[in-house]
């Protein structure tokens, strides 16, 4: 399940990554929709893990998602275990995902990418069909909500499988065995 996510979620995440100051975009199709623009334009400064890291601080809310991903967890977490984890979560992100968003953004064009969305007040839910030739098309889903005036990324589901869903089910049963410091501990020591 872990591998099939891996692999699916390069094109994800490439199409929430930004270059410049699109989050501010007036609706969340439209960030998803410039951000791909400029990440297709420029994938040479995806080969930087640092502007990676750069890149997703701009779109995602790591603090939404890691508190998602901890699920029940998240409540009995003190303050430096909330913020060590999501510091590690992040990182893992970056780590895991830097190489592949390299590869992805030769392979995707701009018309290659359709969108769409579904408006629910201050959430979003943004649809983008990657439709690659001579290969299936890649659904990607987007959950976003707005601060702010501001439109985060707090999940993505890539294929029918959910980034937020695939990392509680790994890390509950390592929390329960073992603590969340061991956790994030062993987060910060993944290579990928």
């Amino acid at each position: 399940m872990k591998q099939v996510f891996t692999s699916l979620a390069i094109v994800g995440f490439l199409m929430v990554s930004t270059i410049g100051n699109n989050v501010w975009a007036t609706s969340a199709e439209d960030v998803i929709r410039a951000t791909t623009n400029e990440v297709l334009d420029n994938p040479e400064r995806l080969n930087d893990p640092k502007e990676v890291g750069k890149l997703l601080d701009n779109v995602f809310s790591f603090y939404l998602m890691s508190r998602s991903v901890l699920g029940k967890y998240w409540k009995s977490a003190t303050k430096d275990q909330k913020k060590g984890f999501i510091k590690a979560f992040r990182d893992l992100l970056i780590r895991t995902y830097s190489n592949a968003l390299v590869e992805a953004a030769g392979k995707v064009k701009k018309d290659d990418v359709k969108y769409s969305s579904k408006v629910r007040g201050k959430k979003t839910t943004v649809f983008s069909d990657v439709q690659q030739k001579g290969k299936k098309t890649i659904k990607v889903k987007y959950e976003m909500r707005q601060r702010k005036d501001k439109w985060q990324v707090y999940n993505v589901i890539v294929g029918g499988v959910s980034l937020v869903n695939n990392y509680r089910t790994e890390f509950r049963q390592k929390v329960k065995k073992k603590g969340l410091d061991a956790l994030i501990k062993e987060i910060k020591n993944r290579k990928k």
